[in-house]
C-alpha cells in the first residue's frame, strides 16, 4: 500500500504504525484539554449535518492536530 509517499508497508507494519499514531495522539489529547473535540451527533435518520458543518468540524479537527 502506497500512501503520501510512504514505501510499500505490509499489513503488519502498517498496524503497528496506525495504533502507535492513535496512542500518540490521545496521549496529547489526554495531557492537553484544548485538544479535546466533541464529536457531533444525531439518531439515524432524523437528519443529516449541513455540509459546511462537517467542513468546519474538520478544519478545527485537523488544525489543532497541526498545531501541537
Amino acid at each position: 500500500m502506497l500512501l503520501r509517499g510512504r514505501v510499500h508497508e505490509d499489513w503488519e507494519t502498517m498496524r503497528r504504525r496506525i495504533l502507535r499514531e492513535t496512542e500518540e495522539y490521545l496521549e496529547r489529547a489526554l495531557r492537553n484539554p484544548k485538544m479535546s473535540v466533541r464529536i457531533p451527533t444525531h439518531r439515524v435518520g432524523c437528519g443529516e449535518f449541513p455540509r459546511a458543518y462537517a467542513v468546519a468540524f474538520w478544519r478545527r479537527v485537523l488544525m489543532l492536530w497541526e498545531s501541537d
